[in-house]
């Protein structure tokens, strides 16, 4: 894989990314952001990253078409939705089982799966992603936002 490889942001994703991104927000429905102090919650989102492209935090931005002032903190998501799964005694039953249904379902979608931030001087309001990637490289998955003070 190359990470030199430019992603063109303003390429739209296929279908079956589009139907699987509204699949994930569907599981995620009445799931909190555990990484946010507020409430909100998540969306499905889609974009297009060519397979041939090494995902890193570069392509992730200009992928997603994320402003340079922007940091982008990017890390591997599958021990983090496993802990959420297990979680019972701390959301409860019916959020824990969500995040294992939904570890489950981007399990056997989607490969490279990912936690991305993105983080910025004097921004607070910081854009959030849980996401993998289906066999032709698009970036699927969940988008929120976390309250960082």
């Amino acid at each position: 894989m190359q990470s030199s490889v430019s992603p063109n942001p303003s390429a739209k994703p296929g279908i079956q990314a589009m139907r699987l991104a509204e699949a994930l927000e569907a599981l995620a429905e009445g799931l909190p952001n555990p990484w946010d102090e507020s409430t909100d919650y998540f969306h499905g989102f889609a974009a297009v990253l060519p397979a041939c492209t090494k995902l890193d935090p570069e392509t992730f931005q200009h992928a997603l078409g994320i402003g340079e002032r922007y940091q982008i903190d990017l890390s591997p998501a599958d021990c983090l939705l496993a802990a959420l799964g297990e979680a019972e005694a701390e959301w409860g039953k019916d959020i824990a089982g969500g995040f294992r249904q939904l570890a489950h379902v981007m399990g056997a979608t989607l490969t490279e799966r990912s936690l991305a931030f993105a983080r910025g001087k004097g921004v607070v309001r910081v854009r959030i992603w849980l996401f993998g990637r289906t066999e032709d490289g698009t970036l699927v998955g969940l988008r929120s936002i976390s309250t960082e003070t």
